[in-house]
């Protein structure tokens, strides 16, 4: 289903991307060790990934870090070595039927429970038992084994940024084991690049072969062809003036247009409730998203995005708008907070060096934090 709400693994399901996909198919053919897809949030890049690796019929380990994030002290290369570890197994009891296992694998990670159900529950002794780079060696021999490869997939890889230690097992294992890939995923473009530091000569990744795949948001086209596409399958007559409406809403933003889409095939409902239930989801879901980031300096932050949402586009006036609501901001202080805007993914410098808002339904989260913090 084209306006599914889980992440895509059939191209059946998945729309247009033909580029993107063929990229990844071919890197994942030859072996590359390390494949890094970068877009901002909600454009798909898990869909990618998971849809390329069903087509090339590959075992993978989906490793999404934002639940392991949840709990901090599960970040480490011990507790997701025997978590990569424990999915293999549960592959070998599929006997290769791919499918089957994703299906099993997603069931989880969609339900919240992937933690529990593969045993990350450890016992003291139990937990760090094994190093990461032995699970990566029997991972490697079970793929020879079996002719194929194993792909472990580091799915918002950014929230490993503060683990030093990562970097060294990719680079050892990029060296070391012909039969494992790492595909990294992040919408945190500035912070996951800030992670891999792929162009530092002091990081252990500098150098390495990999691929990069960008993904961008939808055109107009594309995305009004996504819609139409998705109303078709689900057998609906659609006005053409929703589908326009719904798209200069979206500003080509996937995840927000499956969700409309979703809200009016699944519960029948008309143009206007569809869009009023996505705006309250994005309010809620993108207040979560930046209160990560702004929780030091919150009404700078604040100002500062509501400055941009307003359509100032130039360091100088935003920064006075910004100073008008929060008060005096040193230049190096707002240049920081500016530039972790861009590097977190809610705000984009464009070539003539003015900034926008990266996603059109970011000013439904900055009203609710207006509100929040006080902010008239």
């Amino acid at each position: 289903m084209l306006f599914s709400r889980r992440a895509k693994w059939r191209k059946e399901d998945f729309y247009d991307r033909e580029k993107e996909l063929e990229l990844l198919l071919k890197a994942l053919d030859v072996g590359e060790g390390l494949i890094v897809v970068h877009g901002v949030r909600r454009v798909g890049k898990t869909s990618l990934v998971y849809v390329g690796l069903t087509e090339a019929n590959i075992p993978f380990v989906p490793v999404d870090l934002r639940r392991f994030s949840e709990i901090p002290s599960l970040l480490t290369l011990s507790t997701i070595g025997y978590y990569v570890g424990e999915v293999l197994k549960i592959y070998e009891k599929y006997r290769g039927k791919l499918k089957n296992f994703i299906d099993k694998i997603l069931e989880h990670i969609e339900s919240l429970n992937i933690m529990g159900y593969v045993g990350l529950r450890f016992r003291g002794r139990e937990r760090g038992k094994r190093l990461f780079s032995s699970v990566l060696e029997e991972a490697d021999r079970w793929a020879r084994k079996r002719k194929t490869r194993v792909v472990i997939l580091l799915d918002e890889a950014q929230k490993l940024r503060n683990i030093p230690a990562w970097r060294d097992i990719l680079a050892w294992a990029i060296d070391n084991l012909e039969n494992v890939s790492f595909v990294v995923t992040g919408s945190e473009i500035g912070v996951l690049r800030d992670f891999l530091k792929l162009g530092d000569p002091e990081s252990p990744l500098f150098g390495r072969a990999r691929v990069e795949i960008f993904l961008n948001k939808f055109s107009r086209e594309q995305s009004i062809g996504f819609l139409r596409k998705g109303f078709t399958e689900a057998d609906m007559n659609i006005k053409e003036s929703e589908i326009e409406d719904a798209v200069s809403k979206y500003d080509g933003v996937v995840g927000w247009l499956t969700l409309y889409g979703y809200y009016r095939v699944t519960y029948g409902i008309g143009h206007k409730e569809a869009v009023s239930k996505v705006e309250a989801e994005a309010e809620e879901l993108v207040a979560k998203e930046l209160e990560e980031l702004i929780r030091y300096s919150p009404r700078r932050y604040i100002a500062i995005l509501w400055a941009i949402s307003l359509g100032l586009k130039t360091w100088s006036t935003i920064k006075h708008f910004a100073e008008g609501i929060a008060g005096t901001i040193p230049d190096n202080r707002f240049d920081n907070l500016l530039r972790n805007l861009v590097k977190y993914g809610f705000v984009e410098k464009t070539e003539n060096l003015e900034y926008k808002i990266t996603d059109p339904l970011t000013t439904k989260a900055i009203e609710k934090l207006k509100r929040k913090y006080g902010i008239p």
